[in-house]
């Protein structure tokens, strides 16, 4: 397969050091264009019609995200280039979007234009993307199976439980959904403060629990009516956290 690139960054070095990358370590690149601004990347795309945008965030006169609410229909895929970490980033990560973080990792970078074979636009995580940042009272996920991408509210996940490599994901009004990755990988992108890991296989939203039973070792009873065990070490803080 062979793709062309639009690289949309305001800072000439950056985009010199990513076209350096692309020519030296992913040969499936065949052409790489450049914009120094939102404005101007629009002008470009229907010009160039690129597999694929390497989309800085910040820029001045117009970021990445007033150019991705300007765009009509995202026919490419969309790989976000940023040194930006905060709440815009946790939104790419819901939203299941690829994301390199500044200064650009070479290894990464191969990952990201290896997914380009699995080809699909990305409208409907574009979209998701922007509620995502403009409801952030009401955020959601997206959460990717083997079949399908399902896009979850947060307040709809009652808990996630460890399955060896694998987790499985309890959603109200749902049946349980089977998802690739460890427990871990979930922990670190629900990093948000109604979630809590009760024991190494288990990862609970807060909102839904029901009840906290101490005897028989200690567990939550869920709004799924699920018994959650606490692991020994955790007694402590669960009783600092839900019984202060």
């Amino acid at each position: 397969m062979s793709y062309k690139a639009l690289i949309i960054d305001d800072e000439s070095g950056n985009r010199e050091f990513l076209v350096g990358l692309l020519k030296s370590h992913c040969p499936d690149i065949i052409s790489v264009s450049e914009a120094s601004s939102a404005s101007e990347g629009l002008s470009l795309l229907e010009k160039l019609d690129p597999d694929v945008v390497f989309l800085d965030i910040e820029m001045p006169g117009g970021n990445g995200f007033d150019f991705l609410n300007k765009v009509g229909e995202v026919n490419f895929k969309i790989i976000f280039v940023t040194a930006y970490d905060a709440y815009a980033l946790k939104a790419i990560k819901y939203s299941a979007l690829d994301y390199l973080l500044k200064p650009v990792d070479p290894e990464e970078l191969v990952k990201a234009v290896e997914k380009l074979s699995n080809f699909s636009s990305d409208s409907n995580r574009i979209g998701f993307l922007k509620h995502n940042l403009s409801h952030r009272e009401d955020r959601r996920i997206a959460l990717a199976t083997q079949d399908e991408v399902l896009f979850v509210r947060l307040d709809d996940i009652i808990r996630l439980e460890a399955e060896a490599n694998y987790t499985r994901i309890y959603i109200s009004k749902e049946l349980p959904v089977l998802l690739s990755g460890n427990l871990g990988s979930y922990e670190r992108l629900l990093l948000d403060d109604r979630f809590y890991r009760t024991h190494q296989s288990h990862l609970i939203n807060k909102d839904h629990i029901r009840k906290y039973i101490k005897t028989e070792g200690g567990y939550f009873l869920m709004s799924d009516g699920a018994q959650v065990p606490v692991a020994r070490l955790k007694k402590e803080e669960v009783k600092r956290i839900f019984l202060s």
